[in-house]
């Protein structure tokens, strides 16, 4: 979803979240400072990260608003909730303003918030409860945290196994309890209720449940109309900022032992261990391979990288903040009392019979520490070269030069490319039983069973060139270096590969012929590189197309000319969002590859000093572009992701 879109803006306005005037003026600004204005809007304090994802995550997936009003003024006309007159004046200013028509109701008090309620329950077919008389059981709170409660704007009533019932003020929430299902392994069941302030309302009930009461509902009360609420809620939101602003930063200092002490004790109470338990499952539930614990006003941000895109799940308050990073910070053995410097451990976990290695990296910023948790699963080492996404050719053409006795097969892309994935799959081929094995690695990320794996380690001189010398007095078969960083390096594994070693590495480069240039940078002679190397594998991944919600459009001849499709092409396909995949269009990642095959005519180009593109030509080579084009026609991969992995 573009942020930039039009609509987006109108969409805050019309749910009063800002005005037309503060939209204009970030428009404006944006115009002139290329600034974007959700960006300006976030600075200025007039909306949160958790407010902005709210209202627009799925500004693409809702009905029209225009029908979705007349619908609601004629059920509240139906309901006998306001007269034919007032619905016609409503809508008649709705039509000058662009406003909600619900909110234009609510500002006259034609209707309160009960009756506003009870007919968008009606409209959406929820049924509707009265707050007051639904009171939450301890259970039900017990198995959400406080945070997700207040994230995903919902109370937890009563459970039965995996089923949980929740009231809901906004009937547009009822679509992210399927991503709060994701994170909870939980199945949620919707009721709409009205509530002047549902966040006070949660924080009440959880409040009960600390202090051992029985949290009950709040008493009956006069509904406020919404004009009145709405404001009240903005300003509240706001003011809550401005004040944890203004407050003077904690000192961070090793010199507080019973402040760490008393946070260390709020970190091993229950409430902070099912938060942070829950955080870590909700990761492996949804396929996250990345957690960002990000420290902001007012609040830390929970972001998951989900098909290598980072997606918005939760926020942690303040209070909980500090209690949360320790918690993390004692599950993978760091010293809690160090907030100063950089910190790295990690986590073994469990979860539905999967094993997980968690590395936990924190690093000190101005507003907090940042915690990233890295998720690696034990059992995606089991991946062969037919779980990549190779075209047919190229999948034949890999298993020859992997089974090659002796030679270097290069692995090039940034990092995030899958670089390590495609390594291990390759020794996968090899047969562990006759082949000695040996790999090179910073860090080792995945226990591979019969193969024996060094941890670099250069505070205590365990450098790759240094271990790759002494290895090559340990009659290996098979050799894996996790990168080739300087020349030292670059020259021993040339000469391993030239003595009877098959060698496995990685180089950064942005194609496969640009592996050569790089080498001859480093100061491998040529003659070296066209004796020992016998292929280049460069490669990316991008995200495939849902298959729950894929559907297929008319390509514009703009779209064609950017990806290099012919005007012929009628017909590609995109996801239109489902919450199988978050509302983005997409589940789950493909590799697209280029291999540059190292023949007896490419060899002599090598050695002649000739460049990349012409040996590029020469071998033919079907690129990068070309393969994800193919993925494009194919109905795997969407137009725009194209637009955003491959490089023009």
């Amino acid at each position: 979803m573009s942020m930039d879109n039009i609509e987006a803006g109108d969409r805050l306005v019309k749910q009063d979240l800002i005005t037309q005037e503060e939209l204009a003026e970030a428009r404006d600004r944006a115009t002139r400072s290329g600034i974007p204005w959700y960006k300006q809007l976030i600075q200025s304090g007039k909306v949160s990260f958790s407010v902005l994802e709210d209202a627009l995550r799925y500004e693409f997936h809702l009905p029209s608003t225009q029908s979705k009003q007349k619908q609601l003024g004629d059920t509240l006309v139906e309901i006998k909730a306001i007269t034919l007159e007032q619905l016609r004046e409503a809508l008649a200013e709705q039509q000058r303003t662009g406003r909600l028509l619900g909110n234009i109701l609510l500002e006259h008090e034609y209707v309160t918030e009960e009756m506003m309620a009870r007919a968008l329950s009606r409209q959406q077919g929820l049924e509707f409860t009265a707050i007051e008389d639904a009171s939450s059981s301890r259970d039900a709170l017990e198995a959400v945290p406080e945070s997700i409660a207040r994230s995903y704007q919902f109370i937890p009533v009563a459970i039965e196994r995996d089923k949980v019932a929740v009231l809901i003020a906004d009937p547009s929430l009822r679509e992210r309890l399927g991503d709060a299902g994701v994170l909870l392994s939980k199945r949620f069941y919707p009721m709409m209720t009205a509530a002047h302030d549902l966040e006070a309302e949660i924080e009440r009930r959880y409040a009960a449940l600390r202090q051992g009461d029985a949290p009950k509902a709040a008493p009956r009360q006069q509904t406020a109309p919404a004009k009145q609420a709405t404001k009240a809620g903005k300003a509240g939101e706001r003011a809550k900022g401005t004040h944890a602003m203004q407050e003077p930063s904690t000192t961070k200092t090793a010199a507080e032992p019973s402040r760490f002490e008393e946070i260390a004790k709020k970190a091993s109470g229950s409430t902070v261990i099912k938060l942070v338990s829950t955080i870590l499952e909700g990761a492996v539930n949804s396929g996250a391979t990345d957690v960002h614990l990000d420290p902001q006003e007012p609040e830390m941000r929970v972001r998951y990288r989900i098909d290598g895109v980072l997606h918005d799940i939760m926020s942690i308050p303040q209070n909980t903040e500090l209690a949360v990073i320790s918690r993390i910070k004692i599950l993978a053995d760091l010293d809690i009392t160090e907030t100063r410097h950089p910190q790295d451990g990690h986590i073994s976990m469990e979860v539905a019979g999967r094993a997980f290695d968690v590395r936990v990296a924190t690093l000190p910023t101005f507003l907090g520490e940042r915690v990233v948790l890295r998720l690696l699963d034990q059992t995606s080492i089991l991946s062969g070269i037919k779980d990549l996404g190779l075209e047919s050719d190229d999948e034949k053409k890999l298993t020859g030069l992997i089974n090659q006795p002796y030679g270097m097969i290069l692995v090039t892309g940034p990092t995030g490319s899958g670089k390590t994935t495609t390594l291990y799959a390759a020794l996968n081929q090899k047969n562990v039983l006759t082949d000695s094995i040996v790999t090179l690695e910073d860090p080792v990320e995945y226990q591979l069973s019969g193969i024996n794996q060094v941890q670099i380690d250069t505070h205590f001189g365990i450098t790759f060139a240094a271990t790759l010398r002494a290895a090559m007095r340990q009659d290996i078969d098979v050799l894996l270096v996790g990168e080739i960083r300087d020349a030292e390096t670059a020259h021993i594994a040339i000469r391993a590969a030239m003595t009877g070693h098959l060698v496995f590495s990685t180089l950064h480069t942005n194609d496969a012929p640009e592996a050569i240039s790089t080498l001859r940078n480093m100061g491998v002679p040529s003659y070296l590189i066209c004796g020992a190397l016998s292929a280049v594998v460069a490669q990316r991944l991008v995200r495939k197309i849902c298959e729950n919600c894929r559907q297929p459009f008319k390509p514009t001849p703009e779209t064609l000319r950017a990806i290099g499709l012919p005007a012929t092409v009628k017909k590609l396909y995109g996801g239109k969002g489902c919450a199988a995949c978050y509302h983005t269009g997409n589940h789950g990642r493909t590799g697209i590859f280029e291999i540059l095959e190292i023949t007896g005519d490419i060899r002599h180009s090598i050695a002649s000093e000739a460049g990349t593109h012409e040996i590029a030509k020469q071998a033919k080579l079907v690129t990068m572009a070309e393969r994800c084009r193919q993925k494009v026609r194919s109905g795997i991969v969407e137009p725009k992701e194209y637009l955003r992995v491959i490089r023009q």
